[in-house]
């Protein structure tokens, strides 16, 4: 009953401001719209565009350097301060869940997992962290008041591009150790027809870590939508006798709750996951079988 109540309540709030202001809720035209573009340029010919997914990820990367200024401005072992604390927090979990097995070579990839950890949780987490910052967008006499943050790994650019650095990591970390030869030698193992397969599997390990962040963080919002878009189109109007304008939404407070669990949970576990296999796929590159005696 209780839910019933609030969702006549809030439907009936938006309904008045329908009709007596010059303001109208609209559930968008696609289940899922595309990253908006902001800015477009030709570079040598090239067209180059600056869209919702770059500006995000520029924003959130600006937002990681402020935190990390502010954490360490400051340092003190007697009293740190929260952001410090928050910081060595971080260090911690990174050191113990994806450098545990790196050995000499921790303190050389704690740079690289550090950011690549901490991007992708924010990023996974941004619609969920700032869902009140919106941006205008203006069609003629009609303005939208729209998010402004759009999760840049529902862009499957953004993941394949974070893929191709771990795979430039793990394949440098391999000629590093092996040197080219070395490279070709193992992925000849056990014989010398099995290299074009070998081959492949590691040119998939990119594909896969990157599809699986794409594909979870889309599926997230494409779920998200269809909850959001339950409703009756302009029903108000014959249900009140044109007294009332606007649709009836059943989509109130409930949705919520599965965004909180797709946004939250499934974001954090994707960003750990992804980690993961990144540090895995350059250990294995970079340290192979080797024991922990050596």
């Amino acid at each position: 009953m209780i839910f019933i109540g609030v969702t006549i309540l809030v439907n009936g709030i938006l309904a008045l401001i329908s009709t007596y202001l010059p303001i109208s809720f609209l559930k968008p035209k696609d289940i899922i719209e595309g990253p908006k573009i902001f800015a477009k340029f030709n570079l040598l010919g090239i067209n180059i565009y600056i869209n919702q997914t770059i500006l995000n990820t520029w924003i959130l990367m600006l937002l990681m350097i402020v935190i990390l200024y502010l954490g360490t401005r400051k340092l003190s072992v007697e009293k740190p301060g929260v952001m410090q604390l928050i910081l060595e927090e971080l260090y911690n979990f990174i050191d113990e869940q994806f450098l545990a097995n790196f050995k000499n070579y921790k303190k050389t990839f704690m740079p690289l997992f550090s950011a690549l950890f901490s991007f992708l949780l924010l990023a996974n987490l941004s619609s969920f962290l700032f869902p009140f910052i919106w941006m205008k967008e203006t069609h003629g006499n009609i303005t939208k008041i729209v998010p402004f943050f759009r999760t840049p790994t529902a862009d499957i650019n953004t993941t394949v591009g974070l893929a191709l650095i771990v795979t430039i990591t793990f394949i440098g970390c391999g000629i590093y150790k092996n040197g080219v030869i070395g490279i070709i030698r193992d992925l000849s193992k056990p014989f010398v027809l099995m290299f074009p397969i070998n081959l492949i599997g590691e040119l998939a390990k990119p594909i896969n870590i990157s599809m699986r962040l794409f594909g979870n963080m889309f599926a997230g919002i494409v779920i998200v939508g269809l909850l959001y878009g339950i409703s009756l189109n302009n029903i108000l109007s014959s249900w009140t006798g044109n007294m009332l304008n606007g649709s009836f939404s059943f989509a109130v407070m409930w949705p919520g709750f599965l965004q909180l669990y797709l946004d939250l949970f499934i974001g954090a576990l994707q960003a750990f996951v992804f980690t993961v296999l990144s540090s895995v796929y350059v250990q294995q590159a970079l340290l192979g079988d080797e024991d922990d005696e050596n």
